[in-house]
């Protein structure tokens, strides 16, 4: 069974306990899988609703208007990432957010934490509740998507405690302060949430630093 067929069935299990959970992780293999990272995200919860699909709002390219917050900086991230160790230039990168979207986030991998929805500010104990209880669906989707790196989006002490509850986590601090282990050599990075009150471009280039000290990529500006 493919990947996309090994997560609808892990859903469907979920959907038959909560027709309220929502589907989220890889919206379309062939590109997640080719892409130049294998980038997993991982979220709080969703902001509302109840049984739809978080992989085919990502497949569609997000909300049908020109700013999407949260996922427009997903997609600045992952265009970044994908083009290391070139140096995209903000000017750039600020503007067209429909359109990378669209061309973006079908690469990626996003999980939420808590499968079901939550308010547009998230209970940050019912979120960790959740993770703890979540645990064994959390574990396997991180086998099934077999990422590269995982980039803990405000998640990550919900993360390792429902995935790594008994590994001795070593974590380590980049030059510019950013917080990272390895789980046997996959790096899982603890960054802010994608909707955090700081300025795009500096979540944008604290993350791109990061990735490229842990990777150990020489900057070469475009």
């Amino acid at each position: 069974m493919d990947m996309i067929g090994q997560q609808r069935k892990l859903f469907e299990e979920l959907w038959q306990l909560d027709p309220g959970v929502i589907e989220d992780g890889v919206s379309d293999e062939a590109q997640y899988t080719s892409a130049a990272y294998r980038i997993m995200y991982v979220l709080k919860e969703v902001n509302g609703g109840s049984g739809w699909s978080l992989c085919d709002h990502l497949r569609s390219g997000g909300r049908d208007r020109e700013h999407d917050p949260t996922w427009d900086n997903i997609a600045r991230w992952s265009e970044g990432i994908f083009s290391l160790p070139e140096e995209l230039p903000w000017v750039q990168m600020e503007k067209d957010c429909r359109s990378r979207r669209a061309k973006i986030l079908p690469q990626i991998c996003a999980v939420n934490v808590k499968k079901t929805s939550g308010s547009y500010v998230s209970d940050s104990r019912q979120v960790y509740a959740a993770a703890r209880d979540n645990g064994e669906i959390l574990k396997k989707q991180l086998a099934l998507y077999a990422p590269d790196m995982v980039i803990c989006c405000g998640t990550e002490g919900a993360f390792v405690d429902a995935c790594f509850p008994d590994k001795k986590i070593e974590w380590q601090m980049t030059t510019r302060g950013v917080w990272y282990f390895r789980d046997r050599g996959m790096p899982v990075i603890s960054f802010s949430h994608p909707a955090a009150r700081v300025k795009d471009c500096y979540l944008y280039y604290a993350l791109l630093d990061a990735v490229r000290e842990i990777y150990q990529l020489e900057n070469r500006k475009q």
